[in-house]
């Protein structure tokens, strides 16, 4: 599912920009080598996002940031995203 942007703060795109500089564009998970700014799109494995530990998007503290490759983010989000469904099948959220 795409990001929600009206749940981040307006100054996302640095944010998440200074974290995956801050680790040289390598995910922080399996350590694979993810795509530099500029470099041709190839594959969307070497994707390199940025995951929010404590799966709050609002929160962009830089402790609660993590630079995750595309498939260690949805892998890292997946037991979240499941319990969310469990809720709402409920009627919570």
């Amino acid at each position: 599912m795409p990001m929600d942007r009206a749940k981040y703060p307006a100054e996302w795109d640095a944010i998440a920009a200074a974290i995956k500089t801050s680790v040289d564009w390598s995910c922080e998970s399996c350590n694979a080598q993810c795509r530099r700014p500029g470099e041709p799109f190839d594959s969307h494995r070497r994707t390199l996002t940025v995951a929010h530990i404590n799966h709050v998007e609002s929160d962009c503290r830089s402790e609660n940031l993590v630079a995750l490759c595309a498939p260690c983010h949805l892998r890292y989000d997946a037991p979240m995203k499941r319990l969310r469904r469990i809720a709402r099948k409920r009627g919570e959220t």
